[in-house]
């Protein structure tokens, strides 16, 4: 009987699925299915390669390689011919296609935001997917199978949800042009595939999708596979590598850098100007406000902060001068009164707990215990 994937979980006990009574899906439709199947998986191997093939893997290309690994476990999972060709194998599969969820949620907060830090905050969610885990292979039912799987849709929708809300919150922020444009259609795909995967588990056809969904379901990912890996693997440099060396350090009006084109030299140089003066001291800057002042069109201003000074979102560029400063005010004696809180607001911070978090980033030590290490305050 062909299922979707947490309905084809509760159903396995001591006997095997071929052994329970169903309506067999036509022969045509099942080797349709299975070839399209296949080539999904060959897509997600290419794909695979390809977030592997750049050195140094960074942790955005590797949640990239095990999220495209966790999907070619579900689409095996979810096909019975390819499921019984593994044997005993399918015991991993079986443990990567329902943990893939968490690690899709894990690639886009690696891949949409650049402060993201693989930390144990982000593993919760794997313990409740475990829940799933543990109830399947130890055989359990009752209550304790029924609390797993409530847990792993909620899981499930919750990854899918915040990880179409991350790609559209940093979207003003972000310089990479093809990282910006990419998010608008991760939402568009994560909320059409999310929508049709919980329909099918949750609602729709929880024992026996019907073949039309199943052959829709494997065409729609091999689709969605070659679009992603041609769009992503495409524009690897921008996307899934890190801050360029030396971002963190402002540039000198008069510094101009190497590769500076002749045309973009007096828009460099105003932008410089006008952070010296201290444009960046105003609390909620834009990147549409900054470029009024510079007198450039957005998208061009974007390139330029994030093609000459290395510099992935504009919250990025705009610290690397805040931080600098309000050091600057915390290690100076004749300061030494002034309340952290006006600091932040000083140097352009509308509040203390993004000031907080960005300082200690940056240093590995709040501005509080900054100022008393350096003014050697007990």
């Amino acid at each position: 009987m062909r299922r979707s994937q947490l309905a084809d979980f509760a159903a396995i006990d001591s006997q095997r699925r071929t052994d329970e009574p169903s309506a067999p899906m036509a022969g045509e439709i099942l080797l349709i299915d299975t070839l399209l199947r296949g080539m999904v998986i060959g897509a997600q191997m290419l794909v695979t390669l390809g977030f592997l093939a750049r050195r140094p893997v960074t942790w955005r290309r590797g949640l990239g390689a095990a999220f495209i690994v966790s999907s070619m476990c579900y689409v095996i999972n979810t096909s019975n011919p390819l499921a019984e060709a593994l044997g005993s194998i399918i015991v991993p599969v079986r443990v990567l296609s329902i943990i893939a969820p968490v690690i899709f949620w894990w690639f886009a907060l690696s891949l949409f935001d650049d402060g993201f830090r693989m930390r144990w905050p982000v593993l919760i969610p794997l313990l409740f997917v475990a829940q799933l885990v543990i109830a399947h292979f130890m055989n359990v039912r009752g209550w304790y199978w029924e609390f797993a799987l409530i847990l792993a849709r909620i899981i499930m929708i919750g990854a899918f949800g915040h990880a179409m809300y991350i790609a559209l919150k940093f979207m003003n922020d972000d310089l990479v042009e093809g990282r910006r444009r990419f998010r608008v259609l991760f939402a568009a795909a994560v909320a059409i595939t999310g929508f049709a995967i919980n329909y099918q588990e949750t609602v729709g056809y929880r024992d026996q999708p019907p073949d039309w969904l199943l052959l829709f379901q494997a065409s729609a990912i091999l689709l969605m596979t070659l679009g992603f890996g041609i769009w992503l693997l495409g524009m690897r440099a921008a996307v899934l590598d890190g801050e360029a060396p030396g971002a963190a350090a402002p540039s000198p009006p008069a510094a101009a850098t190497p590769s500076l084109k002749p045309a973009d030299r007096p828009a460099y140089q105003k932008l410089m100007a006008l952070m010296v003066e201290g444009v960046w001291r105003e609390e909620g800057l834009s990147v549409a406000a900054l470029a009024e002042k510079v007198g450039l069109p957005e998208h061009q201003l974007r390139a330029l902060i994030n093609g000459q000074l290395g510099h992935r979102n504009f919250t990025a560029f705009l610290n690397a001068w805040r931080l600098p400063a309000a050091k600057a005010l915390l290690a100076d004696p004749a300061e030494a009164r002034k309340q952290v809180l006006q600091i932040a607001l000083d140097v352009g911070f509308g509040s203390i707990a993004p000031f907080n978090r960005a300082f200690k980033e940056a240093t590995g030590e709040t501005p509080t215990e900054f100022r008393r290490r350096v003014l050697g305050q007990g």
